[in-house]
């Protein structure tokens, strides 16, 4: 089982192709060519009526940005990039992950009740075999929709045709973009599978778990990239693994045996209790402002931080800068525990103190020139 390790770095490569995750109308599953040009690949990539980019089947881009260094990384190059980010797994705190909170909207109509069973049925299963918590949060079903901060996430439809099945998000990911959208096809027939076994695969990447086919024992051209690490041998079977990338699981998508040593291995057995908190500390919050030029960089910090706590930094100005943080040692183009990479420069981090570390530090970059406010929020010891 492999796990994510969090920022951009959880985009997927093309290696299944823009094919569903488990396609119910028959698209064409042919990988994407690598001798496409920017525009090309552009047109061909789906966007979903949310706005998203989807790329392997169910992962989402929310920034053409984002897009366009996929595809510079991973398409126009023909090769992959291997990328250390931070040092930090994309996980819940051990606060968080005891407080999953959901709704589901009511827009699903008359399946509505089905969508309720059958996120129970896939909620049950990862609490099963880890410490983790989902709540279904039924009084926010009417008002189920991404903008709801009373949730965690959303869980809603949406009408894609077909070009897949349903979609999630990973933990870092923003309020906007932390739903769970289900294709109306899913209402239909997937046999062998069901709605409950693919939100059991969908609910994995909400907790952090990367699909399994990316490792390079999988074969069949369906290898992402390395911004991930191994927590158990791998698994053809396992509730992460396309069935169409060499996947062995021919009924159901199940979490398997070695699926369960991979979450308990980051999350602890279901009731086990979580390491005492560090305790001490001083809640600060700071500004600080500046301008960047095209690709300049300016660093900011370090800053005294606990581990177990917050640290949020929210950026806000004009033009493009990117904000960049990592714990540990200051942040490079390549190396960082958060990076937001959106157009513009509304960006924000929010992120737990990994266990060891004791400094944060900042930096932004000028995608393109603009100016920069920082509003920097975190427990000095």
């Amino acid at each position: 089982m492999a796990v994510s390790l969090g920022g951009l770095s959880l985009l997927a490569t093309v290696g299944c192709g823009g094919a569903d995750e488990f396609p119910v109308t028959g698209p064409d599953t042919e990988p994407i060519s690598q001798a496409l040009s920017w525009e090309q690949f552009r047109s061909e990539v789906y966007v979903d009526p949310e706005g998203a980019f989807i790329v392997d089947g169910d992962i989402p881009l929310h920034d053409e940005k984002q897009l366009r260094e996929f595809y510079e990384l991973y398409v126009n190059r023909g090769q992959l990039i291997l990328n250390t980010v931070g040092g930090a797994d994309t996980k819940w705190s051990d606060t968080q992950k005891l407080n999953l909170t959901y709704c589901v909207s009511t827009t699903f109509g008359t399946n509505y009740d089905r969508v309720v069973q059958d996120m129970a049925s896939a909620v049950g299963a990862w609490e099963g075999v880890a410490n983790v918590n989902f709540i279904h949060v039924s009084a926010q079903d009417g008002s189920c929709t991404a903008s709801n901060s009373n949730v965690l996430f959303d869980v809603r439809p949406v009408t894609t045709g077909g070009q897949y099945v349903a979609r999630a998000f990973f933990p870092d990911d923003t309020r906007a973009n932390r739903n769970v959208l289900i294709d109306r096809t899913a209402f239909g027939s997937l046999a062998p599978r069901t709605l409950a076994g693919v939100l059991r695969h969908e609910l994995g990447h909400t907790l952090g778990f990367r699909h399994e086919h990316t490792r390079p024992e999988a074969g069949g051209g369906c290898y992402e990239d390395s911004n991930w690490r191994v927590l158990t041998t791998y698994d053809s079977a396992s509730v992460m693994h396309y069935p169409h990338c060499n996947g062995s699981q021919t009924g159901d998508l199940v979490i398997t045996a070695k699926d369960q040593q991979g979450a308990v291995s980051i999350y602890g057995a279901p009731g086990s209790q979580p390491p005492p908190p560090t305790g001490g500390g001083t809640p600060v919050s700071e500004t600080v402002s500046g301008s960047v030029a095209r690709s300049q960089e300016v660093h900011h910090g370090p800053y005294a931080v606990v581990a177990g706590t917050t640290f949020k930094v929210t950026m806000t100005g004009s033009g493009d800068p990117d904000l960049f943080v990592r714990f540990g040692s200051a942040p490079t183009t390549s190396s960082y525990a958060c990076r937001p990479y959106l157009s513009g420069a509304s960006e924000a981090c929010t992120l737990t103190v990994p266990a060891g570390q004791s400094k944060a530090y900042i930096m932004v970059r000028g995608y393109s020139a603009g100016s920069y406010s920082l509003s920097i929020g975190y427990t000095k010891p």
